[in-house]
């Protein structure tokens, strides 16, 4: 290696990969060479995840596969996991540094210190000061490797106390970036050839409350009227969250994609309450069919965790039958995962293995029949869709994404690839939609049309 190479794998959410994104950029305009994990590098950097115990598993993995490829390579853990286990990473021989989230954007600085160190014959850790200084600025990226659609930052943290969950640990308190600073990253990534862009956080339904004059459905009207040929996707959204202003959007303008992903969780209210969760199931089936009539076509999608602790076969049941019931059209099933130091870690009458995969076999079969009911409902509409390029390296097919989440596959040139076609999906084949191109990718002046806006 030249000794100022690196690789980033990234484990989790919409926010780690775009954050793993601004890492990337800063090393490559100091100089550094981005290589594919295989390939081995001089600095592997693992973002983990911490929202379940396969999560910090899986990053546990990563770190000895990276050095069984580069066995001399520096290898750093930063994200979730490292901000709330430091010590569990620290006591693995093949971790050389680990780097929480406050400190995660100086890792550039970190790795300029260790490559001069190594120049200099000093040892790695006398480069590298215990008390690095956070890099708060907000990077604005350029582009978004191996992705035809990036994600943004809006939001960072969370206020809320579900008693499950580790993140609010990890992350902090919420935090909004200033949408003037949304706005210049959105219009550099627009500006460089994206033509869909999502917003994510770790609770963007909470966003601009700490700024005090914008809000979530604010920041996307003004997207939306700085932009002229761009579609704008939000990432997970709490339920309470989703205001009739969204809806208003997604109903005037095919540039809002018609597509929610609005957890629940469970829908048996005594397990809502053990999880202070802020809603009855009765108020998420209000909104859910609120959400559905917005416009033809919505895709909701939904999380759902299982074996929660005193979840009964009865309480299990009627989470089953609202979700049955309810126009959704996918879902994430999780087992419960206890979380370190969490309220739900401590409760009594923990689910037991067996009861967990049972039940998660039975939503993730039911998840299966909704997402094929609603992609087959899809045959013979029109759609704008975004190319995605090729399955795979010698397919003659190309991955296209619609603004309501339906993998479509075509056949279409190369240079289409990363840009919104209208489509005409034509029939499902083995679990697939298919369809064909029904004209050029829209000009700003179409979109306006189409958008009306």
């Amino acid at each position: 290696m030249d000794e100022r190479s690196f690789s980033i794998v990234t484990i989790g959410c919409k926010l780690n990969q775009y954050e793993s994104e601004c890492i990337r950029q800063d090393l490559e305009h100091r100089q550094w060479l981005y290589r594919r994990f295989e390939e081995g590098a001089d600095c592997f950097i693992i973002n983990s995840c911490t929202v379940t115990g396969k999560s910090d598993s899986r990053c546990r993995n990563i770190v000895r596969r990276a050095r069984r490829i580069a066995p001399q390579a520096t290898i750093i853990v930063t994200g979730c996991y490292a901000e709330t286990q430091p010590g569990r990473l620290e006591c693995m021989d093949e971790v050389d540094l680990v780097i929480g989230n406050q400190l995660k954007k100086s890792i550039p600085v970190i790795l300029e210190r260790i490559a001069a160190a190594r120049v200099h014959g000093k040892p790695e850790a006398a480069a590298i000061h215990p008390e690095i200084v956070p890099v708060n600025q907000e990077t604005v990226i350029e582009q978004f490797h191996d992705h035809s659609r990036p994600f943004i930052k809006i939001q960072e943290g969370c206020n809320a106390s579900c008693s499950y969950c580790i993140i609010p640990r990890a992350r902090g308190e919420s935090r909004s970036v200033h949408p003037e600073t949304v706005l210049r990253q959105v219009r550099r990534l627009h500006a460089n050839g994206y033509q869909e862009i999502v917003l994510t956080g770790t609770h963007i339904g909470r966003y601009g409350v700490d700024l005090g004059d914008v809000n979530l459905e604010t920041l996307v009207s003004m997207i939306l009227d700085d932009t002229a040929d761009l579609r704008i996707r939000l990432s997970s959204i709490e339920v309470t969250e989703v205001t009739g202003g969204l809806l208003s959007l997604m109903r005037q303008t095919n540039r809002f994609a018609p597509h929610l992903h609005i957890p629940l969780q469970s829908g048996d209210d005594s397990i809502l309450r053990a999880m202070n969760r802020p809603y009855s199931s009765e108020l998420f089936k209000e909104r859910i069919l609120e959400a559905a009539e917005a416009r033809d076509g919505v895709s909701i999608g939904t999380d759902i965790i299982v074996g929660f602790p005193g979840e009964t076969e009865e309480r299990f049941t009627r989470t089953y039958d609202l979700v049955r019931d309810l126009p959704v059209t996918y879902l994430h099933v999780f087992s419960f995962s206890s979380r370190p130091n969490t309220i739900a870690s401590k409760m009594p009458h923990q689910c037991s293995p067996e009861a967990k995969k049972r039940r998660s076999r039975k939503l993730i079969r039911l998840g299966k029949a909704k997402k094929r009911t609603f992609l087959r409902s899809r045959i013979g509409t029109r759609e704008i869709a975004l190319v995605q390029g090729p399955t795979h390296r010698f397919s003659r097919f190309s991955r296209s994404l619609t603004g309501n989440y339906c993998e479509v596959y075509l056949r279409c040139p190369p240079e289409q690839n990363g840009r919104l076609l209208p489509i005409t999906i034509s029939h499902y084949l083995h679990g697939r939609l298919y369809g064909q191109p029904t004209g050029e990718s829209m000009s700003s002046t179409q979109q306006r049309q189409e958008s009306g806006r």
